[in-house]
């Protein structure tokens, strides 16, 4: 059985091909756009798909879409707001109840009715210009779609599967028993609750862009130590409530939020927000562990975007195990409506657990000869290419991988990469200056799976840390010898890998690590600030150049970028 799987089209559009039990091909439509989180119909990773396959739409045995009917859509949004008692709540002032249903009826709401029918014409057009209609989509629930992919990527049995985020349909969080080949919903929250709005709202009280840069008030958050009566201000807009949360008025409280920073400062009010985050998500969690007696967790939705987030949760009591999806936020929902056709339509054929998620389109070899020749750079296709990698990195050389299938989801993994030695922690700022970007977060750390009790002793969750989703305490041979990799507050988010699923990049760790004795190397995203991560070779070509990188891995071959800058601020 062949499965087209699309993701909802408002937010890192995105699709999933799926046969034969596992994933023949995945691609967001940023990568191909070149437009960050596209929204929209991902035409370009649909094409891209049916490429690679050698399938057109009409030969899929089925096409599901993480995405209810334009009417179903806008009903179900309205609904879950209509359907609050504003009355029972407390925590906030009349003012803030008021400025919050005018928000969402004046504003939030008229927003959604217009991106709802603007993206279901684009869906129609794909639909007709492939001779396709209506009655051939399956609708696959939004946080059924992240439910799915979470428990079947997991490899976890029985498990307890949550999701959260800042809606879809009208639901923010669900929580699901999966057993075998079925999952059985326990807890669903609705709007107006929502811990990614709680979250975007000081994402963008703090300058940031909202459902984009959660991971700099992350990073931010590590910088101080938030005080009680500060915690105690924040609890009133988000809190845990008889196995639920509740934060009913963040958008009327915004003008409250923004006085908060005004008067704390942005490290502070950042720690706040975290702080509270990591209560209400793991109090909520954990009621529903201690129901169910479960001790393993699969994780999705955009909040577990949150590594800190998702350490805590792995760190409640009695947990043995968690798993975050590695396509964790909406872009991921094409891998969970396939799921869905499979399980509903199909023969429940998929595979359980996730080796890799390079997914992604792959640099041909002719393709990248013939650039490096039209740009004049000097370069080589080396015998033993891991090892020449690892010999540039030793001498404190930035050296950017292009090579192999692109990976899925929002982590790059090795190969769509920048690497560098983790031993120089001023690397954080003039790094990154070149890639103009403003982080407050150290890169994170490349590490082999044997080195993961001498590097990270109380990883619990090592799938999880094959998929960078989850932060975890560094022992002192890491903080001392690989500082650029460590964050203020001692923990990393490592990438692990091993000889059978990444030979590649565990063969550069154990060169690197024969001529250095370190066991870490930085690995960060090969994009610019504000552009979606490499895709082809002449992305690679143009990133590399631009960051004045020192050498570009670009599928076979080693080349040397030919304005190479200093490394000093």
């Amino acid at each position: 059985m062949k499965i087209l799987g699309i993701s909802e089209l408002d937010n890192d559009a995105g699709a999933c091909a799926f046969g034969d039990g596992r994933v023949l091909a995945a691609a967001n439509e940023e990568r191909f756009s070149r437009i960050k989180q596209h929204a929209g119909f991902p035409f370009r990773a649909v094409e891209w798909i049916c490429e690679s396959t050698g399938l057109q739409p009409k030969d899929f045995d089925g096409i599901a879409i993480a995405k209810p009917r334009a009417e179903d859509e806008i009903r179900l949004v309205h609904s879950a707001l209509s359907d609050y008692d504003w009355a029972s709540e407390n925590h906030s002032s009349r003012t803030e109840k008021f400025l919050t249903r005018a928000a969402f009826r004046f504003h939030r709401l008229p927003k959604h009715r217009r991106s709802v029918i603007r993206l279901n014409r684009e869906l129609e057009t794909w639909l007709q210009e492939n001779g396709l209609d209506e009655q051939c989509l399956y609708r696959v629930d939004h946080h059924r779609a992240h439910a799915l992919s979470a428990f079947a990527s997991s490899g976890i049995d029985p498990a307890l599967v949550v999701t959260c985020d800042g809606q879809g349909g009208g639901v923010t969080g669900t929580v699901w028993v999966g057993r075998g080949r079925e999952l059985a919903r326990m807890d669903t929250v609705s709007l107006p609750h929502s811990m990614g709005n709680f979250y975007a709202a000081a994402t963008k009280a703090l300058g940031f862009r909202p459902n984009r840069h959660e991971g700099k008030v992350t990073g931010l958050a590590a910088y101080a130590q938030a005080e009680e009566d500060v915690l105690e201000e924040v609890r009133r807009l988000c809190w845990y409530e008889d196995g639920s949360y509740k934060a009913p008025c963040i958008y009327g409280a915004y003008p409250r939020i923004c006085r908060l920073l005004k008067r704390i400062g942005k490290e502070s009010f950042a720690s706040a927000f975290q702080k509270v985050l990591e209560e209400v998500v793991t109090k909520w969690v954990g009621h529903h562990l201690g129901n169910t007696g479960f001790k393993k967790v699969a994780l999705a939705g955009g909040v577990f975007a949150n590594v800190k987030l998702n350490q805590r949760i792995a760190e409640i009591d009695g947990v043995e195990e968690i798993f975050v999806f590695p396509g964790m936020a909406d872009g991921g929902l094409g891998h969970g409506a396939a799921l869905g056709w499979d399980m509903d339509c199909g023969q429940g054929e998929w595979i359980p657990g996730l080796n890799h998620v390079f997914w992604g389109s792959e640099p041909n070899e002719n393709e990248c000869r013939k650039l490096l020749e039209e740009a004049r750079w000097n370069f080589d296709k080396p015998e033993d290419l891991a090892s020449q990698v690892a010999e540039r990195l030793a001498e404190g050389k930035t050296v950017a991988v292009c090579r192999g299938p692109m990976e899925f989801g929002p982590r790059a993994l090795g190969h769509r990469s920048i690497l560098y030695q983790a031993t120089d922690p001023s690397v954080n700022d003039w790094l990154n200056k070149r890639l103009m970007r403003t982080e407050f977060m150290p890169f994170a750390p490349i590490t082999r799976k044997q080195d993961i009790p001498s590097c990270y002793p109380n990883l619990s969750s090592p799938a999880a840390a094959r998929f960078m989703t989850v932060t975890v305490d560094c022992s002192k041979q890491v903080t001392e010898s690989c500082p650029a990799v460590v964050h203020v507050d001692g923990t990393a988010r490592p990438q692990v890998v091993d000889q059978v699923s990444e030979p590649f990049l565990h063969e550069v760790l154990s060169h690197y690590a024969g001529l250095t004795g370190l066991p870490c190397l930085i690995n960060t995203s090969f994009n610019l600030h504000e552009e979606p991560i490499v895709c082809t070779p002449g992305d690679a070509l143009r990133a590399a150049s631009v960051a004045h990188l020192d050498y570009l891995v670009l599928g076979p071959f080693l080349a040397s970028v030919p304005t190479p800058g200093k490394h000093s601020p």
